[in-house]
Order: structure tokens, then sequence, then C-alpha cells
């Protein structure tokens, strides 16, 4: 999976890019509340590298869960 702006997710390093906008939201801030990590000016990076990974994670596991479901229908059908 790769896309064409500098803050998207790769397939390779999709937390570490999600760690480094954090880190960027981080140094925007003075206190590091919760709300001054959602004022940051950077949020919004954050949130799309963390939806990007958040549907990485769910196609492996749709992934995973088709291949139990395959190999339960297998393991069921008459032979």
């Amino acid at each position: 999976m790769r896309y064409g702006s500098s803050w998207t997710v790769t397939s390779e390093r999709p937390l570490r890019q999600l760690g480094a906008a954090l880190g960027t939201a981080e140094t925007e801030t003075s206190h590091e509340t919760d709300a001054e990590y959602l004022q940051a000016e950077s949020w919004p990076q954050v949130v799309a590298i963390a939806g990007r990974l958040a549907q990485v994670m769910i196609a492996h596991d749709l992934g995973e869960l088709l291949a139990l479901h395959e190999a339960r229908v297998a393991s069921e059908a008459p032979q």
C-alpha cells in the first residue's frame, strides 16, 4: 500500500510514520495535554496516518478470518 504524498502510510513502516507524526505534534505543544495535541497544526496528519494504519490492520484481520473460515469449510466438506 503506497500513496503519493509526503505523510502517507507505506506498507513498510506505518508505525514509524505514526510515531514521527506524533512526535511532530508533540513539538508543537507546550504542556502536552490532550487538548493541546488536538490543536496542534500537524494533528490532521496524525489522524490521516492513524486512519490508514487502521485500514491496513483491518484488512490483515479480515484476511486471517477468511483463511480460518476457508479452513473450517474445507475440514467440514464431505470426503
